[in-house]
């Protein structure tokens, strides 16, 4: 009995910080206590979980009589019955949360949106790149191209650029929606632009990377990488990053020019993340990597269930990414330690997001996932008619997301 006593207090704790003891040595729950993983967690718990765990048979409660009796006074003297229902009923239930208002295009919007001067943009499936009002949902213009949009827009000097699936990247009028300018490559363009230093870098099927002049619509160079780049560039001390089909991650400097590759099995069409010196990014090879930055070496690997597209989020030291294994990651940047998994009903595309301290990310299973970013425990979700594989965008206090139910929605973050 005191050994069920004590494999109890190894289940609550598992469950209540999402740390697995079969991958920790026997014996060293002292060495991880609950509230330091999971805040949230009242003392008084903390205490009646650490009674179970102790390793002198003595020190444990004498029966699970006790061990119930200890539980339901906690219960008592924290209310924490109250809020465990709270949590589970209506204020985690998306039949509870209601958006601010919704905006409906014609088509899927497997994009992500971008919030600047009052105004939302996002693309669709329809073709069209939408401006929308940020407060109300209104339809402010539309810009109709040939093709797709699956990529995030970016703003600067008036201007919105983004590419499109008919191969064209555009610059059109933020406040207009008139076109000023586009440029065409040999491939469809799903990577997302980046602006740095008066140049608009994005990648294009055609399998090169492109340096165009923001002003006009000239080339100042492209990068050869083989194959498509999906990937979205990340630049860092006047260096670019950025993965593509073939499997490769490339540093490349603002002339072009090759600094390094890193070869992985499978292709990156995750958008890397540099901090601090290392670059994040991930595979469809199932495996989440962290390189030096000025080098490509490698400095550690985390393996996932299977493969990720999704770009990882980096707040605190922690790393926040989703994968096609249905998980979103929780993990230690600079030893590649899990910290905590939250499971969702399909697989994460899309990317995550942090605000205040809370991550929001989206899934294939049509939900929006609000998670306390430092226990992965969920607060609130929100279910959409489609699967979701555009990154959330928040601006004062407002979450945008879209999804392939053609529903462009405003929810308070």
């Amino acid at each position: 009995p005191s050994a069920d006593l004590y494999a109890l207090g190894a289940t609550l704790h598992h469950l209540l910080s999402r740390r697995d003891p079969r991958l920790e040595p026997p014996f060293t729950f002292s060495e991880r206590p609950v509230r330091q993983i999971n805040p949230a967690v009242s003392p008084e718990l903390e205490n009646v979980i650490n009674t179970a765990l102790q390793y002198n048979v003595q020190d444990r409660f004498p029966s699970a009589e006790a061990f119930k009796e200890a539980l339901i006074t906690v219960a008592r003297k924290t209310g924490a019955l109250q809020r465990v229902a709270i949590r589970t009923g209506p204020l985690v239930s998306d039949q509870q949360i209601k958006p601010l208002w919704t905006f409906r295009c014609e088509d899927e919007i497997r994009a992500s949106p971008i919030c600047e001067g009052g105004a939302i943009y996002v693309g669709a499936y329809d073709n069209n790149l939408y401006s929308v009002d940020a407060k109300t949902g209104q339809f402010i213009w539309k810009y109709p191209t040939d093709g797709g949009i699956v990529g995030r827009p970016v703003l600067n000097d008036g201007n919105v650029y983004f590419g499109s699936e008919d191969h064209n990247l555009y610059a059109v009028g933020a406040r207009t929606g008139k076109v000023v300018w586009t440029y065409q490559t040999d491939g469809p363009i799903r990577s997302s632009p980046r602006l740095y230093e008066g140049y608009i870098f994005i990648g294009s099927d055609d399998g090169y990377l492109h340096a165009v002049n923001a002003a006009n619509n000239r080339r100042q160079w492209r990068a050869d990488a083989g194959d498509a780049i999906r990937s979205t560039p990340f630049i860092a001390n006047d260096l670019i990053y950025f993965g593509c089909e073939g499997g490769e991650v490339f540093c490349v400097d603002l002339s072009g020019e090759t600094k390094w590759r890193f070869k992985t099995k499978r292709a990156v069409t995750s958008s890397p993340l540099v901090s601090g010196g290392v670059i994040y990014v991930a595979s469809l090879d199932s495996t989440f990597y962290a390189l030096d930055a000025k080098t490509g070496w490698v400095l550690w690997r985390f393996r996932m269930g299977k493969g990720s597209i999704s770009t990882p989020y980096k707040m605190d030291n922690l790393l926040f990414i989703g994968s096609a294994d249905d998980n979103i990651y929780c993990i230690e940047a600079g030893s590649a330690k899990e910290i905590w998994r939250f499971k969702t009903d399909h697989q994460v595309s899309g990317s995550p997001i942090a605000y205040k301290d809370a991550i929001y990310c989206g899934s294939a299973d049509g939900i929006v996932y609000c998670l306390e970013y430092r226990s992965g425990r969920l607060r609130w979700k929100f279910k959409t008619g489609g699967p979701i594989t555009g990154t959330p965008f928040i601006n004062n206090d407002i979450l945008y997301i879209g999804s392939t139910d053609h529903f462009l929605y405003a929810l308070l973050a």
